[in-house]
């Protein structure tokens, strides 16, 4: 729905009434329905009315979205609480990904060295058997590749190669990790 007022808000002298829904409609998922104790309802919200594509997958209490119709999580994924994602410019997180508490992916950023400030998108690729650290940063155009680590409260500014660990702000490879990954991190509890 909101895509398509999105669309609408292009086209029309309708666009501050549009603009003004739109961010309400946005406004109600990030501080009323994501705060909804039961997580098979925030899921059901969140997908069927937001249109967050999402396959078999935890969206624990409080997770922000921009632009969640720009969003896609795969399988056996977990994004705990009080994550910010940035749909903005488009993230693509893929099966039995780990995020942790506090994690902020951007997808939009203002370019400083224009005159305009122009916003600059730039997609977000999280790779399947990832895990992101608690309170991490991951700035537009980042690609964490397949089975990648990122430590807590990291910043990182440019792509996670597969299979390695990175930390630091900004964040910098610190080792490789076993590709030999035999866990699953999906977990649901019925009141979180």
């Amino acid at each position: 729905m909101l895509l398509f007022l999105d669309n609408l808000r292009k086209k029309t002298k309708l666009r501050v009434l549009i603009v003004f829904f739109g961010y309400f409609y946005l406004s109600l998922w990030n501080h009323i329905f994501n705060k909804i104790p039961v997580y098979w309802l925030r899921y059901f919200i969140v997908k069927y009315f937001y249109g967050l594509k999402i396959g078999k997958s935890n969206i624990h209490y409080g997770v922000k979205f921009l632009s969640p119709w720009n969003v896609s999580i795969g399988d056996n994924s977990n994004i705990q609480m009080d994550c910010f994602i940035d749909g903005r410019g488009e993230v693509k997180i893929g099966n039995n990904v780990d995020i942790n508490m506090g994690v902020a992916i951007f997808s939009e950023q203002h370019d400083i060295n224009d005159p305009e400030y122009a916003a600059v998108k730039k997609k977000v690729e999280i790779h399947s058997n990832s895990t992101i650290g608690s309170f991490s940063l991951i700035l537009p155009g980042v690609v964490v590749g397949e089975g990648g680590v990122i430590g807590a409260g990291s910043v990182v500014v440019k792509d996670v190669s597969e299979y390695s660990m990175v930390a630091g702000n900004p964040a910098v490879k610190k080792r490789d990790r076993s590709n030999n990954i035999n866990y699953n991190v999906s977990y649901k509890r019925p009141f979180h």
